[in-house]
């Protein structure tokens, strides 16, 4: 599938604009440094004053930590993602909501996976992380109870991940940086808090129709990715 940029209209530039514009502003003291250090990176190619490139965004993308963004119609089957993953290949839709859902979408749209998810995939301990979410995934493709597993530590990390921050709570996940209402609950610390736990996580089921009631709180990024060495020898000794 190939971006065609000549589709988008004015009110899809309106209907970005407006997103960017808004949820920027909301979030700039809700959520971790990191992820606004690496917007600011992207910034020629990721602003609210045009539709996003992909093809401006890879050429970033790429050289920072050798990552692209793989174009998808909507959701995929979950081996093919975490296979994209693997590849350091994030998946994204070209498609943007209409402006009677500003608020509130069914599934994820361009801006989710490119506002949400995109800058933090220049940071290295994050991407080596989703990488290894991918490889992970791939290995114990056959074992649906472990593919059920790895899909909780996405949702729990790069879905809806929070970050501790010199004592306060911030956001780095996706699903809470796109959303006003998401980030603005963590920000309000409305919810149950945790400790990042890797055997919680993995045997914690979540439900992708309400506003998460439940998060696990990471000290940095580099904690991430050691923890995948937990879910390995998990795994390994459950075979």
């Amino acid at each position: 599938m190939k971006q065609e940029m000549s589709k988008y209209t004015e009110n899809d530039l309106k209907t970005w604009n407006y997103l960017f514009e808004h949820q920027y502003s909301n979030i700039h003291d809700k959520v971790c440094w990191e992820y606004l250090d690496c917007l600011q990176q992207l910034s020629e190619a990721l602003n609210p004053h045009e539709i996003p490139d992909f093809e401006k965004l890879n050429s970033l993308l790429y050289l920072k930590t050798g990552w692209t963004i793989h174009i998808v119609p909507g959701l995929i089957e979950a081996t093919d993602f975490f296979n994209h993953l693997k590849h350091k290949r994030f998946c994204s839709s070209t498609w943007l909501r209409s402006e009677d859902e500003l608020h509130y979408i069914e599934e994820p749209d361009m801006f989710h996976d490119i506002f949400g998810h995109i800058p933090l995939f220049m940071n290295q301990d994050y991407a080596d992380f989703a990488q290894r979410i991918g490889d992970l995934a791939i290995k114990w493709r056959e074992d649906e109870h472990k593919i059920s597993q790895i899909q909780r530590l996405y949702w729990f990390t790069i879905e809806f991940g929070v970050i501790r921050r010199k004592g306060k709570i911030k956001s780095y996940g996706a699903g809470i940086i796109s959303s006003i209402q998401e980030v603005n609950k963590v920000n309000n610390r409305i919810g149950d808090f945790n400790k990042y736990d890797i055997n919680e996580i993995l045997n914690r089921p979540f439900n992708i129709d309400t506003v998460q009631p439940a998060y696990y709180v990471i000290e940095s990024f580099s904690e991430l990715y050691k923890s995948l060495n937990k879910v390995e020898r998990l795994f390994s000794k459950a075979a």
